[in-house]
C-alpha cells in the first residue's frame, strides 16, 4: 500500500507524504511548513521544561527525505525560525551542518510571519528568500506562500494554519491528527500543508467547511475526508 496520497493541482502532480511534506516529481521539488527552528530552544530559555533536540530530528528527517527522492529544491512555506532566540550561534549551529551536508540541494524560504521577527537566515546558509506569492519555477500554475490566501490563476501551496482533524472513535475515544488540507471553493484552490515541525502543535480551528483533508497518522497519509 502506497503510504503516500496523489494529488492533482493546476495540471501538477504532488505526492503528500507522510513526513508531513509535499513532493513535487516533475521539478524535484520537496514543499516543507512551519519548521519553526529553535522554538524548544526558546521555551528552554524562559524556564519551561520542554524535551531537546527537535531542531536535529527535523533536519535530519528533511534531509532524509531530500536523499530518497532525489530533491533538488527545498521550498520552506514560511516560518523557518521561530525567533530571534533561532539566530544565536548555539541555536543555528545545527542548520549550518545540515546546509554543508547537502550543498547541492537549492533552499528557498517564502517569508512567513515568524520570519519577520526572527529575520532572514544568514547569508552563509545560501538560502534564496522570496516574498509570497512565489511562482514556483518548472511547476507552472503552481505558487507558494506562507498564508493560506488566493492567487489568481495558480494553485497554493501553504503553510501557517498547522491544520489538523478530530476524529472520534466508538468508545468515546479521541484522536487528534495532522493533515493536508485542500480548498476549492469560490474560485479559490489553496493546499495547506501540516506543520513539519516536531514541536509546533496544530491549530484548534477545524479545516473550514466544504474543505477536504487527508489525515496523517501510523506512517502514512489516509483517505480523503470531507469537512462539512
Amino acid at each position: 500500500m502506497n503510504p503516500a496520497q496523489a494529488l492533482v493541482l493546476r495540471g501538477q502532480s504532488l505526492s503528500l507524504l507522510p513526513e508531513r511534506a509535499a513532493w513535487h516529481a516533475a521539478s524535484r521539488t520537496l514543499f516543507i511548513a512551519d519548521l519553526h527552528l529553535g522554538k524548544s530552544a526558546s521555551f528552554r530559555a524562559q524556564g519551561l521544561p520542554v524535551p531537546a533536540g527537535t531542531t536535529r530530528e527535523n533536519l535530519d528527517r528533511i534531509g532524509a527525505l531530500a536523499r530518497r527522492h532525489g530533491a533538488g529544491r527545498i521550498v520552506f512555506l514560511g516560518d523557518l525560525l521561530h525567533s530571534r532566540h533561532a539566530q544565536r550561534v548555539s541555536a543555528i549551529a545545527p542548520l549550518h551542518a545540515w546546509r554543508d551536508a547537502h550543498p547541492g540541494v537549492h533552499c528557498v524560504l517564502v517569508r512567513g510571519n515568524h520570519d519577520s521577527h526572527a529575520g532572514d537566515p544568514p547569508p552563509s546558509l545560501r538560502f534564496e528568500i522570496v516574498d509570497e506569492p512565489w511562482p514556483v519555477p518548472g511547476a507552472a500554475g503552481l505558487a507558494a506562500c506562507h498564508h493560506p490566501r488566493p492567487v489568481a490563476g495558480a494553485a497554493v501551496l501553504a503553510g501557517h494554519w498547522h491544520p489538523a482533524v478530530t476524529l472520534r472513535g466508538p468508545a468515546r475515544d479521541v484522536e487528534r491528527l495532522a493533515c493536508f488540507c485542500h480548498i476549492a471553493e469560490g474560485g479559490d484552490d489553496i493546499l495547506v500543508l501540516p506543520a513539519f515541525g516536531a514541536f509546533t502543535g496544530s491549530r484548534s480551528q477545524a479545516p473550514p467547511a466544504g474543505s477536504t483533508c487527508w489525515p496523517v497518522g501510523g506512517d502514512r497519509v489516509w483517505a480523503a475526508l470531507r469537512i462539512d
